[in-house]
């Protein structure tokens, strides 16, 4: 675990990016975990995302131009990725952004020489941020979970990031947890995964079809467009169908924490993405069905809890994940 004090070369930079397939997010980072820089540009998808890394190249480049970068150094790069990275950093499938066994980090050489770039699932880098200076900083086993268009983790065992023997380990969106008969399909094409009923698209899956199958009901939502965060709003104003939605979610999504508590029995399963963001009913309902599937003995050990990084958790990692390769040299 690091020392965010004093310990390191106050010049020492790392470079942060977190690719989405509409946004690009990037930051400079020092070694103590401070954000100089923050900022977003639109993902350019043209020929596949060919042109990434030059963009990404640019933006850093203008940015360190800045007086106040003066005397300071770039020492490595993290880079989070919605897709596949193997071990060695080769993204081996990312639908969002059009890659398919793309070295991404061969090409970022072309102008960065000897930088060293660290590739990771973003659900990983989401988790090696809580790691940073979230709530994780001090625990060294632990889940992160990402409750956003998807349902993904990153797993940290003995203080070390967990990527299984091909880079994919954290899959929980694609457990089956549907039962039998598939209420939602994944996208996937797996029967039963869980992603479809326990993520922010879940929670409307499962309101939606509610509504359809019970249209006497009336809900504050009726009219609206629907999204996760007006369901959790409507569930706190005490909205029926919104409640009858939010149970249901917890079903599933207790049978999923359960799941994970049984077999990693982590320090903490901690929730985060954009649903799980300051939503403490989110835990109310939750709680009592993750008990209802676990022994006492795992749940005195392994708690459940909101993130507190918030949306930046994936650049602290990317930027965590940088110094830990830059150290390694």
């Amino acid at each position: 675990m690091i020392n965010i004090k004093d310990k390191y070369n106050k010049k020492d930079l790392l470079l942060a990016v977190d690719i989405g397939g509409t946004f690009i997010k990037l930051a400079i980072i020092t070694r103590a975990g401070l954000m100089l820089d923050r900022w977003k540009i639109k993902t350019d998808l043209r020929e596949k995302g060919k042109f990434i890394p030059q963009e990404i190249t640019r933006q850093f480049r203008n940015k360190l131009k800045d007086k106040k970068y003066e005397g300071k150094k770039a020492i490595a790069m993290g880079i989070g990725i919605p897709g596949f990275p193997s071990l060695d950093g080769v993204v081996k499938f990312s639908g969002n952004i059009g890659w398919k066994n793309y070295d991404v980090k061969k090409d970022l050489k072309k102008w960065w020489n000897d930088l060293p770039v660290a590739v990771h699932n973003d659900c990983d880098m989401a988790a090696l941020g809580e790691k940073f200076i979230g709530k994780a900083r001090d625990v060294d086993n632990f889940v992160f979970l990402t409750l956003g268009t998807g349902l993904g983790a990153g797993i940290v065992i003995n203080g070390k990031l967990y990527q299984g023997s091909g880079g994919t380990a954290g899959e929980v969106g694609h457990i089956p947890l549907q039962g039998f008969k598939t209420r939602f399909q994944c996208t996937c094409g797996l029967p039963e995964c869980a992603e479809p009923t326990f993520s922010a698209t879940g929670i409307i899956n499962i309101f939606n079809q509610l509504k359809r199958n019970n249209p006497n009901i009336k809900s504050i939502l009726d009219g609206q467009e629907i999204n996760g965060k007006n369901i959790w709003d409507a569930v706190r104003k005490d909205d029926k169908l919104a409640i009858m939605a939010a149970r249901d979610f917890a079903e599933y999504g207790g049978r999923e924490l359960a799941t994970i508590a049984m077999i990693l029995n982590p320090e903490t399963i901690i929730l985060g993405g954009g649903l799980a963001h300051d939503n403490d009913t989110l835990l109310k309902y939750l709680e009592p069905v993750y008990k209802r599937f676990t022994h006492d003995f795992i749940r005195e050990t392994t708690r459940v809890e909101l993130c507190n990084v918030g949306n930046d958790a994936g650049l602290y990692g990317a930027s965590y994940s940088a110094m830990l390769l830059y150290d390694q040299k």
